[in-house]
Parts: C-alpha cells; structure tokens; sequence
C-alpha cells in the first residue's frame, strides 16, 4: 500500500469515526436525562405570621427566636443548605409559600400602618404562593385586596396614605372561599396554581379553615360560602390530575398539632382537623395525589403524616418555619414518596437580612407618634407580670399584671354584651410589665407590648370538670406553662407523681361559690389556647360560643375605659391560686364535715343533760364559759366528756356544771382522726309551760361558719343561731373571741332597754332566726290556749 493510499484510508475511517460521534452524541445526551429521572424540590413555608416584623420570643430551650429580617436570613440559609446538597438543582426547584394569618392582629409596627410594612417584607423575600386565612377578613376581603395590589387609600389617615406601598405577586389561591350561591371563588382569586419546578409541575390548592363564620364579623363574610374541606380539595386534586398534575399540595389555614418540637425530631402522629381532612379526603378519593398539608390556625407545631400525606405547621409569629424536601420522578410527576419536613426555629442567632431591618425600622419610626399616646394610668407605678412577689415557699403563679388583664377581659365582654363567667389567658401572652412614665401614665406602645400577639378572643362553653383538666395541665412540664384566671380562685396542693408537681384540691367561683362538676360556664380564653397551646389540650374540648376582639385590643381598650371614667389601674396579688399543703386541707376538710352536721339542742336552766347529733363515734367536751370574758378566753373551768354513738348521736351529763339561765357553754368535738371543732351555746331560762325541754334542731347553739371553703369564715350559713362555732384541732384555746363576740347574748348585740327578766329573755328569743331557737308552732298553740283558758277562767 503506498503512502497516499495509506493517508486516503485513514481520511475515510477518521471521516466514518466523526459521522458516527456525530450522530451518536444526541442519543447518549438524551441517555444521559433519563438516567437523572429525580428532579429535587424545597418548599419553605410560614403560618400566621400576624405582622409579626420585629417580634421576639424564645425557643423551649430559652434561645432568642423570632423578627422578620432573621426569617428572611434563615430562609436564605436553608435554601443554600438545599442547593449544596443537590448539585442540579437552582433557585427555581426551592418556593416559598404560606399558609394563612400573613396580617391581621398583628403589632403595631405593621397593625398601625394596615400591615403594608408586611405586605412588603413578604414580596422582598420572594414568597410566591399563599391562601386565605381568618385574618385576611378581619376588615374585609376587598380591603385585603387593596392591600396585596398596592392600591394607595385615604380610609385610615395619612399615616397609612402616605406608605410607600408595593404590589404583592404572590399568587392566592382558596378554593372553598366562593361568592355566596356560586362556585366562583372571592374577589378573582384563584382555587389553585401550578408551579413548574426543574421541567415538573406542582399543583397548589388553597384552603381554608370553615369555622370563619365564629371568628369573624358577620358583615365581612356574609357575600361569602364556605365549602367543605375536604370535599374542595378532592375536587380539585382531580382536575390538577387531569391536566398531568401529580405533585399536589394544599395550603391550608386549617388546625393541625403533633407531640413534640422542633429539638426532638419528627413525631408520626397528627392530631386535629387538618388531620381529620385528609382521613376525609383519601376515603373519598384514594388516588387524592396529596403530598403535602402546610397547617394553620391554631398556632401549633405539627409535623407527622397521614396515609402518605405529610403535615407540617410552624407556630406563629415567625417563631419557626417549615423546611419541606422532596423528589419528583420525570417519568410519573409525582413526588417517588412522602416528602420529608424539619420546622425550625428562627433562629436570631445569624445576621439579620439588612434590607428587611431597613423596612422595620422606617415602620417603626412612622408610628412613634402613636406609640407615646397617653392612654391611662396607674396608682402605684408599673405593674408587673412577675409572679410571687411576696416571695412564698410555693410559687402559686399569680401576677398582678395577669389579674389585671383576665378581669379587663372579663369586663370588656360583658360590656360587648357578652355575659362571661371566667377568664383564663396563657402567661407565655404575657411579654412586659405595664410600664409607666414617672408620673405613672400608660402610653398606647406600652400597653400594646405586654399582649403583642393580637390573639382573638374566643367565648368557649367548659363543663366544671374540663375547666379543673386545664387548672391540672398548668402543673405538668415543671410548670413551664400557666394560667392566669379571672372569676374563679383555686387551692392546690402536692402530689406523689413526680410528673405532676401538683394536683387541684378545690375550685370555687369569686364569691366562694364550689365550681360544679357537671355546669356549663362560659370562658374567654384566647385562640391559642382554645387550640391546646402550651399543652392544654382541655380547652379544645370547649364548644365555641363566639369570637371578639383580639386581646391586645382588647386590653388598650380597657384601659382606655377606665380613663373615660376617672380611674386609675391599680392591680396585686390577690391569692386567686393559694398553696396549702395536705394536711391542712385534709384537717380543714374533717372541721367542715363536723361542722356540716353538728346541732345541739335547745338546753334550758335545770336541764340535766346536753343533747343532739355531731359526726359518728366522736369525743366530746363541754366547759362552761363566763360571759362576761367571751370577747377573750374560756374559763378555766373543769370539762364534762361524752362520746356521740354511731349515729352521731349524744347525750351528756352536764349537771355538775350548775347552769343557769345566759350561761355559755363550749362543746368541742373531736372526730376519729382527732380533728376539732367547737361550738358556743347559751342556757336559755325555764319556760313557763312545764315540761317544755326545747328539743328543737339546734336551738342552744350557733355557727358562725358552716362553709364549704375550708378556711374562710362567710358568716352565714348558720344552723345554730343562738351561739356561735369555731374549728380548731385544739379544742381547750381555739374557742375564742371570733364566735363570741357574736353571741346573741353578747351586750353589744341586745337591743337597747332589754333586761334579763323572763319577758326579755322571750322577746330576744323571738328574734331569732327561723332555722334556729324559736318556740315550737306546737308551743305556741299550747301557750295561746292556756291564755284563752285563763281569761276565760277570770270572765267567769
């Protein structure tokens, strides 16, 4: 072969290598892409935020959390977080989204201002799809509306008119929000959207919560229907379907709640309605599609599934956000399983996003005005939310600052019109002091910061036995959460479980009236309460009555009230929750129950024996005391003993005593675990009707107790109106000056020009109260016929 045929050849076979690279090349390509079958997606999501722009709490762990310019900073790191760990994916595969509550009842930085400030802090993070929750309506839908376009308004004065405004494209979508006898969802927004993500698309549906018509003005919803959750979501997860939509989420401002936090991993069990949805849905439509549930409403973490359906929910307030990782096979559409959640905390740990501290500030600085408004003032100086201030051995968590709030709660429904019988409210609400000015003045910011969070108020009915349940809850996780109550106090007392710190011993209402087990009364708690926040998971059991204003309102208000009406805020301590060990309430409860049932008969001058009717099986001492020292003490005068049989009965000797007509005597019994109560009853003089021995329930003797709150001494009560009872384990020197200086016989209490003679002694005795020492109808028929028989002898 010569050299030139040599070169021809190899020309032909180099020219025969590149056709067949050539023509090759786009098929290995495209083997290539159907080898990378996955394609990587991130959503981010928020629940009611409540304007929240420069809200700060802190985390289970006591680590600061919370603020817009953090979240935003967080968000960042997340998403970059999920962009190094998919190589192929951009900024386009990671959306975020929301789930309901972006504004309304939200603090003054962004509430004063409409919440536009907020509006535009979500458009400079780049939130691309949200839904519709309660809030939203809080002033109707059109204003919300004006809102996320951008519209300029002179409604709400300059301050609002002059905000430099943006246009949100963020994309609403609610499905089961439609104009009233249609099927055409409100003011043109959407049922759904979809989202192409690396080539794929995600269907997103709107949803929310049907308990709108109770928590907001009638007059804003009443264009509006609201359609059943669960049936909107499958009728719309089917038309996604039929478009070749696979990967389906539902934003849904709808209540949702798991045991745990976000420090303790992910749990598996999903408890509430947006739980309860999904049940509905797949039994409607197995082949839903529904991949992920983002949660709302009742301001709760939530992260577990349901069938194959991940729910995930935040908290509130930019507390946390929701990190929702997953793939989608090319060749199906849909995600390969159930997608993957963490909820974090926001963190303010990392650098805050400048540009939205920017925004803050400039909201900040247009509201100082309104922050300095007087609005109030105080007796004493501020008014703190710190508890136990008296420095007790066991703090019974009460503050001054929470009475004040439960009783303006209290009052600010009754005068809705709105008849309330408590007022219960979560200390964690509670964020600063009432602070005053020094000359004790309240300004409008510093009543707005000690209840930030604009909770609404809920009217809820609780039987007796739920409301002692949520008393109890306050004492589990080492007392982190608490009440504070208006309308009713407590006593609580220790427990032998270790988780349970303490235990409810005794409810009563204000006016010592026992809480009845089994009645209805009607409670203003707040809606993260009335949704189990903080662990008290009782007031979900509530039936809900109506929603009004929200608590930071309505505590400004409040305030504002009494000012209109001359008065100064004075607050304390009052002892509404009171520590007493078990043996003190296992004594008072013994003294209670001798008192209960404890009557001494009528005892007359010359009577042998001292009868009636106590506890069963007890002991008995009678001394007699000198009337003129009943103010003091009992005289030291030997005591006659007795026992009561098994029926509680007695009858004791007490002719060594030499009675006579206005002596006193002490009776002191001591039941079988040697608790004591005493009792005062006066010797009344011979009647003149022989053989009268007053053997009437009680006559000789009166109470000045007979309460059912151990402790409290009411005064009434009385089944022993001639004398007077005390309750004592010591029965020789707890006798003394209370009961007796009320006896009926006692100088100071006789009517004036009264003497000791027999006619005197009957006109006081007649005066007695019904249920206790009067003359028999018996008696007094005998009396009157011996009268008429006597004149009637003198005629003659």
């Amino acid at each position: 072969m010569t050299v030139k045929n040599w070169k021809k050849k190899t020309a032909h076979l180099l020219l025969a290598a590149s056709l067949i690279t050539g023509i090759a090349a786009p098929f290995a390509e495209k083997h290539a892409e159907a080898v990378s079958s996955l394609v990587p997606v991130q959503l981010l999501g928020i629940n009611d935020f409540h304007g929240a722009l420069d809200t700060a709490s802190k985390d289970v762990s006591g680590n600061p959390i919370g603020g817009a310019d953090y979240l935003s900073a967080n968000l960042d790191q997340a998403k970059t977080d999920f962009l190094s760990a998919n190589q192929d994916a951009t900024d386009a595969h990671s959306i975020r989204v929301q789930a309901g509550d972006m504004v309304g009842a939200s603090p003054a930085v962004s509430g004063l201002l409409q919440d536009e400030p907020t509006m535009k802090v979500l458009e400079a993070m780049n939130f691309k799809v949200g839904t519709l929750g309660n809030h939203e309506f809080d002033e109707g839908l059109p204003e919300y509306k004006r809102i996320l376009d951008g519209d300029s308004t002179s409604q709400f004065g300059p301050i609002v008119e002059n905000y430099p405004r943006v246009k949100s494209n963020m994309q609403i979508v609610a499905a089961n929000v439609v104009d009233k006898g249609t099927t055409n969802v409100a003011q043109g927004f959407k049922p759904y959207t979809i989202e192409t993500v690396g080539g794929e698309k995600i269907g997103f549906i709107g949803i929310v919560t049907t308990e709108i018509p109770n928590l907001v003005l009638a007059n804003y919803i009443k264009d509006y229907d609201f359609l059943d959750e669960a049936e909107t979501v499958v009728k719309y997860a089917k038309i996604l379907r039929d478009q070749g939509v696979n990967a389906i989420v539902v934003l849904s401002h709808v209540p949702a709640l798991s045991s745990g936090n976000p420090t303790n991993g992910t749990g598996q069990d999903v408890a509430g309605e947006a739980a309860n949805m999904m049940v509905k849905v797949n039994a409607l439509d197995p082949a839903n599609s529904v991949d992920i549930v983002l949660a709302g409403h009742n301001h709760q973490y939530t992260n577990g599934v349901v069938g194959t359906t991940r729910i995930v929910q935040s908290y509130n307030n930019g507390k946390a956000f929701s990190n929702i990782t997953g793939q989608i096979d090319t060749a199906t559409g849909d995600f390969v399983q159930t997608p993957d959640a963490k909820i974090s905390y926001n963190s303010r740990s990392i650098t805050p996003d400048a540009s939205i501290s920017a925004i803050t500030k400039d909201a900040a600085d247009r509201i100082a005005g309104k922050i300095n408004e007087p609005i109030g003032k105080t007796a004493n100086g501020t008014i703190t939310k710190e508890t136990n201030q008296n420095g007790a051995a066991i703090n019974a968590r009460e503050s001054a600052l929470g009475n004040l709030i439960t009783d303006a709660q209290r009052y600010m429904a009754k005068k809705a019109g709105v008849q309330v019988d408590f007022a219960m409210t979560n200390n964690g609400g509670i964020r600063a002091d009432l602070v005053t000015t020094a000359n004790n003045e309240i300004t409008w910011g510093a009543a707005q910061a000690v209840q930030p969070f604009g909770n609404i108020l809920q009217v809820v009915k609780l039987d007796g036995k739920t409301i002692i349940e949520a008393l109890n809850q306050q004492y589990l996780s080492n007392e982190r959460y608490y009440l504070q109550i208006s309308g009713l106090k407590y006593v609580f007392t220790d427990t032998d479980d270790l988780d349970h710190a303490y235990k409810v011993a005794s409810v009563t209402t204000s006016d010592g009236t026992p809480l009845d087990l089994n009645k209805e009364y009607t409670v203003v708690i707040n809606d993260f309460l009335f949704g189990g926040g903080d662990g008290f998971s009782a007031f979900t059991k509530g039936k809900l009555v109506q929603a009004i204003d929200p608590d930071t309102e309505t505590f400004i208000n409040y305030i504002k009230d009494q000012t209109a009406a001359n008065k100064v805020l004075t607050a304390s301590e009052e002892g509404r929750k009171t520590y007493k060990p078990q043996s003190e309430i296992d004594e008072e409860n013994a003294i209670a129950a001798i008192k209960a049932v404890t009557k001494i008969d009528k005892l007359v001058e010359k009577d042998s024996f001292l009868t009636g009717i106590t506890v069963p099986n007890a002991k008995l001492a009678v001394q007699k005391a000198d009337i003129a020292k009943l103010t003091k003490a009992v005289n030291a005068v030997d005591s006659i003993s007795g026992v009561s049989d098994a029926n509680g009965a007695f009858k004791v000797d007490v002719t060594a005593l030499d009675l006579k007509a206005g002596d006193q005597i002490v009776l002191t019994v001591t039941d079988e675990k040697n608790y004591s109560a005493s009792f005062n009853a006066i010797v009344v003089e011979t009647l003149s009707n022989p053989g009268e021995n007053g053997n009437t329930s009680n006559p000789g003797g009166n109470e000045n107790s007979g309460s059912t709150n151990p402790g409290e001494n009411e005064g009434s009560n009385t089944t022993s109106p001639s004398g007077n009872e005390s309750g004592t384990n010591k029965p020789t020197s707890e006798n003394g000056s209370d009961g007796m200086a009320v006896n009926n016989s006692d100088s100071s209490t006789q009517p004036s020009g009264l003497s000791s003679t027999k006619d005197s002694e009957q006109i006081r005795e007649s005066k007695l109260p019904s249920t206790g020492d009067i003359v028999g109808i018996a008696s007094l028929v005998g009396i009157l016929l011996t009268g008429i028989s006597l004149y009637a002898f003198r005629k003659k």
